[in-house]
Order: structure tokens, then C-alpha cells, then sequence
């Protein structure tokens, strides 16, 4: 790993970690010396892509407030997904959202609540590995060869064996299932997104109530699927 990606390594951290940490924990998550954490945390506070708290506590900086609103602004699969999740949750009244890959994770990009009082909690910015839960598994199981092998190359050799197993199913299939994988009594369904060109966008998930998924479970998948397809219509 050289030291843009271990520069990297540490904003990600930062960022999929969700709470202010220390050089160390920062350096022990990224498998790199604390000298060396500490030479690319200062580089990024130069550049006010972290900031430092008393204590030496570091947090995502103001850059990350610009980055995040030229994404929104400017990214055309995050316009079109608000509308086509909106339709989504009012058809099935199920909560929904659009992830993406981000190296070895999965991350939520764009959500849309049930309006029922029992519902999956799920926020924006949510990060899971890509080895857990159908949203993962189905980025992992329709990405590209080269980016699931980079992917998997952070995890552990058990880590891998449980990330590959059943992606020649999802793939026959079309999408991804899981039943309290990452919370339990939460059922969910996932299916890709490819833009015009065949390439993989994002997924797009329905998370529903165990209890309220019974019996439907079929005409779940077949909405996500719907919704994944006239989503990737939209894109180039």
C-alpha cells in the first residue's frame, strides 16, 4: 500500500467509523505505523479534509461539507434516486434505499422511510461490509471481477469464503435476499443497478419487518427489481 492509499485508508476510516478517534485507533485499523498515521493525518488537516479536537482527537473537516454537496448536486444517479425510491416505499410502504460500493464496504447513499410506525432504521452515510446482508452481497455478487478481487483483498481468508458463497446463485437470480443479517427480524431484498453501458451503478434494497414481509416476499423482489431497472433506464 503506498502513501496516497494510506492517506486514503485513513480518511475512509474516518469517515466509515462515524465518530472522532485517536492516531492510534486510526493506525491500527489501516495496518500502518502511528508515525506514519500521524505524517498523513497532519497532511490532511493542511487541506481541511479532517479536523483536530484538544486531545488529539480527529474528525471528518469542512471540505467534507463541500464534497458532500457537489455529490449531491452534481451526481446524476443520486437525482434520479430520490424520485424512484419515493415510488418504490409508496407501492410496497416499506422502507428503501439506494447503496453503493465503496472499496470493501457498501454504503448508503440515499434512504426513504416507511410511514408505518414499525419500521427498519437506516440512515444515509451507513456503512456494511460487503461480505454481509443482501445490499452487500448483491453489489459484491454483480461488480466487476477486477474490483470484487481488490475488495475481498482486505478481508480475511474466512472473511472471503463467506463473501463468495451463494454470488453464482444471486447472480442466476438476478437479487439478493437476507433475513437478520444485520439487524435482526429485518428481511430485506436487493437488486443492481446498470446503467445504459451494463455497468454497475448501486443496488437498490427494500428493508422490511420480518412479520410483515411473510407471505409477499416474492412481490417484494419483483418491485426492487422493477424499481433497479427503471432507475438504471434513467443513467447513461
Amino acid at each position: 500500500m503506498g502513501p496516497s492509499d494510506r492517506m486514503l485508508a485513513l480518511l475512509s476510516c474516518l469517515a466509515n467509523q462515524g465518530e472522532p478517534m485517536t492516531v492510534k485507533s486510526l493506525a491500527e485499523l489501516t495496518s500502518q505505523p502511528v508515525s506514519t498515521a500521524y505524517r498523513h493525518l497532519r497532511q490532511l488537516l493542511a487541506w481541511g479534509m479532517i479536523s483536530e479536537r484538544e486531545g488529539g482527537i480527529y474528525a471528518p473537516g469542512p471540505q467534507a461539507v463541500r464534497l458532500q454537496q457537489g455529490f449531491e448536486q452534481h451526481n446524476v444517479l443520486l437525482q434520479w434516486a430520490r424520485p424512484t425510491l419515493t415510488g418504490l416505499t409508496g407501492v410496497t410502504r416499506e422502507s428503501s434505499a439506494l447503496l453503493v460500493a465503496v472499496r470493501d464496504h457498501a454504503l448508503c447513499v440515499e434512504m426513504v422511510d416507511s410511514p408505518q410506525p414499525l419500521r427498519c432504521c437506516y440512515h444515509r452515510g451507513q456503512v456494511q461490509p460487503l461480505f454481509k446482508g443482501a445490499s452487500a452481497r448483491a453489489l459484491l455478487a454483480f461488480m466487476g471481477e477486477d474490483e470484487r478481487e481488490m475488495a475481498l483483498a482486505l478481508y480475511t481468508e474466512s472473511m472471503r469464503d463467506e463473501a463468495m458463497a451463494g454470488l453464482e446463485e444471486i447472480r442466476a437470480d438476478g437479487f439478493a435476499v437476507s433475513l437478520s443479517e444485520i439487524d435482526k427480524g429485518v428481511w430485506g431484498a436487493s437488486a443492481p443497478v446498470f446503467n445504459g453501458r451494463g455497468r454497475l451503478k448501486a443496488v437498490i434494497s427494500v428493508m422490511v419487518p420480518e412479520s410483515r414481509a411473510q407471505q409477499r416476499t416474492a412481490w417484494l423482489i419483483e418491485q426492487t427489481r422493477h424499481s433497479a431497472q427503471r432507475l438504471g433506464e434513467l443513467l447513461e
